[in-house]
């Protein structure tokens, strides 16, 4: 380990590089509008109720209809979906087209859920505060679809990676 430094937003930004997270596709939809970002800012809060905390950028373009539909779904990718989490974090092609009709369906909610996904969480906001350039939304799951055989995908350190049991 190396020694301690004080934190900078630099130092900050390389510390959490270092932590493996799950990638996710956080998508909503309203009158016929399909909009979605790539994530890994998601994290599960209660049991009871089944809750989570989804951190979303003010200046996302998916932000301002979440806020209004206060509906979400969280789709968990799998390893082989690393083109998907590439074209949903792009800033040059946005909108309604990231979803190709073939590999989306909708939830009984409508919102967007990934067919292959590792699952798909169907959520209502149920609170949202402000800290910094994000929104925080805690959110009530009200719906799942499930399909564990497949393996996650994972980003750290600024790379998309696949994750491998250890034993």
């Amino acid at each position: 380990m190396t020694n301690e430094t004080p934190i900078s937003a630099d130092i900050f930004k390389q510390s959490l590089r270092l932590l493996a997270g799950g990638v996710c596709i956080c998508t909503t939809a309203m009158n016929g509008e399909r909009l979605g970002l790539t994530m890994t800012a998601v994290c599960s809060l209660t049991l009871e109720p089944p809750t989570l905390v989804v951190c979303v950028n003010r200046d996302a373009g998916a932000h301002d209809m979440m806020r209004a539909t206060k509906r979400i779904c969280i789709n968990f990718l799998a390893s082989e979906h690393v083109e998907l989490a590439e074209l949903f974090s792009s800033t040059s092609f946005k909108g309604s087209g990231r979803f190709d009709p073939a590999k989306w369906t909708d939830m009984k909610s409508g919102m967007p859920a990934l067919n292959a996904g590792l699952a798909a969480l169907d959520c209502s906001i149920i609170e949202e505060s402000t800290v910094g350039a994000h929104s925080v939304f805690v959110c009530e799951v009200k719906a799942a679809r499930l399909n564990p055989e497949k393996e996650p995908l994972v980003h750290f350190n600024r790379e998309f990676c696949e994750l491998l049991p250890i034993a």
